[in-house]
């Protein structure tokens, strides 16, 4: 009884309730595994210590310098695109002011051409046509009343059509294939004074209609060929300076004289068209005979100052001073001429101290910019032939060179052959001209755009004619063995580009592996190796 009233003491006491004996063996003090407590923090004496102070901000120290070096990086990266679209809007804020400026020049031009339209809706010919009949009863002959009302006829056409803000012709405006727009006016015949004056109100209103035309050229596409020829015009010094002063910076681009046109002031009159004209492209003088050596000197410092100038053909104008005039353009240095043409005009008919076709041969020699070359219809003789075919040797610019109805021969034909392909050597076959295409009387050469084509037909048509009679390998002395791999790939490549009456690469082939030496010695040296295995 007592000892439980002691119990129910105790529990009084401490409010704990009683546990069994041996419970108390739980240690709830400060011991060295760190007493009950502490486990129940989930610490022990024996886990390792954290990390100190320092260590704790040297590592938050390192992660900011890796975080601000990011940041350095994607700060550079901004920078880099902002510059970059910067430089964008930059540029199309200059495509937009360019716009812009193409715009308002579109517009202007525009607006001047519909104002020259307006200006002309009520205009009528003002100048009297009259019949065959009339101008025979005025006293004019058949041939000169006929002349007068077919010519007084394509002056009013023209003016005409020009007052309405057209081109007249539209093809083959010179005769020469030169498309249009343009305006060509062909007449026929050399009459008297009189005849030119009954048609001066004709030429008048022609030479206003043509002044007033400027606008017409701006409304035109960029590529657009303008062109005006003048076919056996004859005029007097009046109108010679009106139809002048039209042309004055008229931006035709095709200039073109025929069949013995006639400008007052003749060569004088016809270099300052040339010199007004910054726009021109070609001049075709045809057929306009006997120029004098004043007539050369203007026409040739004509063409050497122009700033646009590249196609300049002179037909049928020389039979004395022809050579002259090629020694004069050629005299000259940075000519810039792409095409130039020269035939039917005697040239090296008259032998002078100085061989034209020398300073020819010299200047194609220095590789131009010249293109095309025509000497048609010449005297030319082999000797010239052989010194043309040395030059091209080592010109790669000239494509096109028209030779024919010259007195070349034989000779002349076989030197320009072997110039475009020699065929001593495939070394001499592929130094040879690939690039320009002959025309002479017996044969053509370099028929393809692309050099490189010719080239490659030339080689494999002198592997093929070899290959007939087993010789190819006879041309192979210097070259390495080691090159077989090369010399194989090069054989069909070539045939790549052959024509179908010609041998086939693998005939080639077989010749090369069956009777070149150096190859028979590696098939030996190669057996050998094998033995000794």
């Amino acid at each position: 009884m007592s000892n439980v009233s002691h119990t129910k003491k105790r529990k009084a006491n401490d409010g704990r309730a009683t546990v069994p004996d041996g419970a108390h063996d739980v240690n709830t003090g400060n011991t060295n595994d760190g007493g009950f407590l502490h486990n129940i923090s989930g610490q022990r004496n024996d886990a390792p210590s954290g990390p100190s102070r320092d260590e704790k901000n040297s590592s938050q120290l390192d992660r900011m310098e890796q975080m601000m070096m990011r940041m350095e990086e994607k700060l550079a990266t901004v920078e880099s695109r902002c510059e970059t679209l910067e430089a964008k809007c930059n540029s199309l804020e200059n495509m937009l002011e360019s716009t812009s400026q193409s715009t308002k020049e579109h517009i202007d031009k525009t607006s001047k051409y519909h104002e020259m339209l307006i200006r002309n809706q009520n205009w009528d010919y003002p100048a009297p046509v009259y019949t065959v009949n009339e101008l025979a009863d005025a006293g004019f002959n058949d041939a000169e009343a006929e002349h007068i009302y077919q010519t007084s006829q394509l002056l009013q056409t023209n003016t005409e059509a020009l007052r309405r803000g057209n081109f007249p012709r539209s093809n083959d405006i010179t005769g020469n294939g030169d498309r249009g727009p343009g305006i060509s006016l062909g007449i026929d015949g050399i009459f008297d004074d009189d005849t030119v004056d009954e048609l001066s109100p004709h030429w008048r209103e022609f030479a206003a209609a043509l002044k007033d035309f400027k606008p017409a050229f701006d409304v035109l596409p960029g590529d657009s060929k303008t062109c005006i020829a003048f076919k056996g015009v004859h005029l007097n010094q009046e109108l010679t300076q009106l139809v002048k002063d039209a042309l004055m910076n008229m931006p035709f681009k095709i200039l073109s004289f025929q069949h013995s046109c006639y400008f007052h002031g003749d060569m004088i009159t016809i270099a300052a068209m040339i010199d007004s004209n910054k726009y021109l492209q070609k001049l075709d003088i045809y057929r306009i005979l006997e120029m004098d050596r004043d007539d050369i000197a203007k026409l040739c410092s004509a063409i050497h100052h122009h700033p646009s100038l590249v196609d300049v053909s002179i037909t049928g104008c020389f039979t004395r001073l022809g050579n002259e005039m090629l020694r004069s353009l050629l005299r000259t240095d940075g000519l810039k001429l792409e095409r130039l043409g020269m035939a039917e005009n005697a040239l090296l008919g008259i032998r002078t101290d100085i061989n034209v076709c020398t300073l020819l041969a010299d200047y194609l020699a220095t590789n131009p910019r010249l293109e095309e070359l025509d000497l048609q219809n010449n005297r030319l003789d082999h000797s010239d032939a052989v010194l043309i075919a040395n030059a091209l040797r080592s010109n790669t610019t000239l494509r096109h060179l028209h030779i024919s109805a010259n007195d070349v021969g034989a000779v002349g034909d076989e030197a320009l052959r072997r110039a475009l392909c020699d065929e001593t050597s495939l070394n001499s076959v592929a130094d040879s001209n690939h690039s320009c295409f002959i025309e002479t009387n017996d044969f053509f050469g370099n028929e393809d755009d692309d050099i490189e084509i010719n080239r490659a037909e030339k080689i494999y048509g002198l592997l093929s004619s070899r290959n007939k009679t087993m010789s190819n390998v006879q041309d192979f002395g210097d070259i390495d063995v080691k090159l077989l791999p090369n010399v194989l790939e090069a054989v069909q490549n070539y045939s790549n580009d052959r024509d179908e009456d010609i041998v086939k690469e693998l005939s080639i082939v077989y010749e090369i592996m069956r009777c070149w030496d150096k190859v028979s010695h590696l098939y030996i040296g190669q057996s050998k190796d094998n033995d000794l295995l």
